[in-house]
C-alpha cells in the first residue's frame, strides 16, 4: 500500500491499538511503536496528540471488525497486527490466537 487514504490510516492505527491492548497494558516500547507507526503513515505533527489518544483505551470491537477491511488493506492489516504484537519484544500465545482469529476474518488476498 503505497499511499494510504485518512480512512485508511485511522483504520490501521486502531488495529495496532487493539494488538497493543491484547495484554491490557501500552507499555513504552509499544508507545514508541505506536508514534512510529503513525509517522509512516504520514501522519502530520500536528495530528500526533490525537493519534495517541487512540491508545487511552483499546478501541471498540466494531471499530476494528476486519470482515469490514477491504481486501487492498487486508495484508496492510495483517502486517501491523504483526508488528503489534512484536514492539514489545514478546510474543504472548493469546495475541497469536488473536492473530489467528484476524487473519481469518480478514479478506484473503492472491499471494
Amino acid at each position: 500500500m503505497l499511499s494510504p487514504t485518512a480512512a485508511d490510516r485511522l483504520c490501521l492505527l486502531r488495529f495496532a491499538a487493539s494488538f497493543l491492548w491484547a495484554d491490557l497494558d501500552v507499555d513504552l516500547a509499544e508507545h514508541a511503536f505506536f508514534v512510529t507507526l503513525a509517522h509512516e503513515l504520514g501522519l502530520p505533527r500536528a495530528a500526533l496528540p490525537s493519534v495517541i489518544e487512540l491508545l487511552s483505551a483499546p478501541p471498540a470491537a466494531e471499530l476494528v471488525d476486519p470482515t469490514r477491511v477491504s481486501p487492498a488493506l487486508a495484508r496492510t492489516v495483517r502486517d501491523v497486527a504483526l508488528r503489534a504484537i512484536a514492539s514489545d519484544g514478546r510474543v504472548l500465545p493469546r495475541e497469536m490466537e488473536l492473530f489467528d482469529l484476524l487473519d481469518e476474518l480478514l479478506p484473503q488476498v492472491p499471494s
